[in-house]
């Protein structure tokens, strides 16, 4: 067992208030590097006196967490890899539930099997999943927002504990409703969570579309647990299809729009691949996310961008469904609006040209594509929307980084922005390099 406690050092793309609590951290791996690595991270957040515990493996790690209960230590977080020769990080996150049931569980894995992420959400109650190599900013958002929530916690406690000495008569009986109320809410939360499992195995991956595409990115950003947007795209040697897209809502409603937009989208482009008519696609899957949703009263629909780009050519076509395509050419921009049309609010035999727009790219012409998220954020000093004009001067101003630095730049200008004000709305941000 090796302990630390350090002040530590904190990227300013993420705000924490101060907090004089201190908290302990359990980490369980068989790899030292990665340990030692997961220490460093935790070294910067000044905001915190974290004490860190560390265990081998599962078997020590038990060994540890009975030693910190008898201690009447209460760990805030534990961190455990998925993979051990001794036991399973999901069995290990399951067994501590016996010592610590409150703790927040942090499971981390470089690829993640669908059994091993419902089993650790049903057993361990696992607060978050944690992709191999980890990232640096979702590493400090994800310990952020565990901080946060056991915080929040504590605050509910206590006022648990005020709110018992108000009235004696009241007591049981406020107990009560705190308690259903409670469980309710754990349990609508651990539902949406499924959800936004079930929806990530579904979807197409940030990470993924960045590995095959180095010189291209998508930020998802979901105003709640899941989200209403979404991308798809299909690469090859010779094309690249991609498709960003909001759904009506966000939210559960969202997320499930966006998962029938999806699946149109796939299954008409699967279907008509082999053809390469740009158009033909396009109709096939708006008529189908239409049929889908059975001529719903209430409209559902998608605002949607959709490319089909030859690697081989640079030529680009484009169909927009209120979503713009940026252009960023040296110091011009040149905007491919999207149409008036809404995807899947109407039948389309065929679209007009107007609708279809070619245009040829060359070398070091970068792309931008956003939902209306980015844009309408509000924030700044004077709490306003963050705008389409000030985006255009942002992305232009990007274009002139390496593009391995552009999505770094977006999210810090989003976070920023924001400040402390609500997410507005699901965000979405497409960019590719050619």
């Amino acid at each position: 067992m090796q302990t630390a406690s350090n002040n530590f050092t904190f990227s300013p793309i993420v705000k924490i208030e101060s907090s004089s609590i201190q908290h302990t951290i359990v980490i369980i791996d068989d790899d030292a590097n990665l340990t030692l690595s997961i220490k460093e991270k935790l070294y910067n957040f000044p905001e915190y006196d974290f004490v860190i515990e560390i265990a081998n493996d599962p078997i020590e790690g038990l060994e540890l967490l009975n030693i910190l209960h008898t201690e009447g230590v209460i760990p805030s977080i534990i961190i455990s890899d998925l993979s051990m020769p001794s036991m399973q990080g999901d069995d290990f996150l399951e067994e501590s539930m016996r010592y610590f049931p409150n703790a927040k569980k942090i499971l981390m894995s470089g690829n993640p099997s669908l059994d091993a992420v419902v089993h650790s959400v049903n057993s361990a109650h696992i607060f978050r999943m944690l992709t191999k190599p980890i990232q640096e900013l979702e590493f400090q958002l994800t310990i952020s927002q565990a901080i946060k929530s056991i915080e929040l916690d504590t605050q509910v406690n206590e006022l648990n504990l005020k709110l018992t000495h108000i009235n004696a008569n009241l007591e049981k009986i406020v107990e009560e409703k705190i308690y259903e109320l409670a469980e309710k809410n754990q349990q609508l939360t651990d539902s949406i969570h499924y959800a936004e499992l079930i929806q990530k195995s579904v979807l197409s991956s940030e990470k993924d579309f960045s590995s095959e595409i180095p010189n291209g990115f998508t930020i998802i950003f979901p105003k709640d647990i899941v989200s209403g947007d979404f991308f798809w795209y299909h690469n090859d040697d010779d094309y690249l299809s991609y498709c960003i897209a909001d759904a009506t809502g966000h939210g559960v409603p969202g997320a499930f729009v966006s998962l029938l937009a999806y699946g149109s989208l796939r299954e008409s482009f699967e279907s008509k691949k082999l053809e390469r008519d740009f158009n033909s696609i396009i109709c096939s899957a708006n008529n189908q996310f239409k049929r889908t949703l059975n001529n719903n009263s209430n409209k559902d629909s998608a605002e949607l961008g959709y490319l089909f780009f030859n690697w081989k050519t640079y030529e680009l076509k484009y169909c927009g469904f209120k979503i713009t395509l940026y252009i960023i050419r040296k110091a011009e921009i040149i905007e491919l609006k999207g149409s008036k049309l809404i995807f899947g609010s109407e039948n389309l035999e065929k679209m007009n040209d107007e609708y279809i727009q070619t245009f040829q790219l060359i070398r070091g012409d970068t792309i931008f594509m956003s939902s209306d998220g980015y844009i309408d954020q509000f924030g700044g000093k004077q709490n306003k929307k963050f705008g389409s004009k000030r985006f255009k001067l942002l992305i232009s101003l990007i274009a002139n980084h390496h593009y391995e630095n552009h999505r770094k730049i977006l999210i810090k200008e989003f976070l920023n922005w924001k400040g402390n004000n609500e997410q507005t709305d699901d965000v979405s941000v497409f960019s590719l390099t050619v």
